[in-house]
């Protein structure tokens, strides 16, 4: 099962955007969700360890993939791959 884990900010005004999709997605395709916001420890952590420079952030397994809100195609296409 994929791992996602989405680095997101309280102020970021494209955040909730790519919560939602996340979310929606899950109904369809099965895999590990989690949210971290940036500003804490652990969003810190991961901001430093993969050069996260931007939010929304989504990483999938331990690479960052998408900057922004995903594309959808490419989303679903990358979870079916790394089940």
């Amino acid at each position: 099962m994929a791992k996602v884990r989405l680095v997101y900010a309280s102020w970021c005004p494209s955040c909730p955007a790519a919560k939602s999709f996340w979310t929606r997605l899950r109904q369809e395709i099965p895999f590990s969700y989690e949210e971290i916001d940036i500003d804490t420890p652990r969003g810190k952590e991961l901001a430093e360890r993969f050069n996260i420079r931007s939010v929304p952030t989504t990483l999938v397994g331990d690479r960052p993939y998408f900057v922004g809100v995903p594309d959808r195609q490419r989303a679903i296409s990358l979870l079916k791959s790394a089940r």
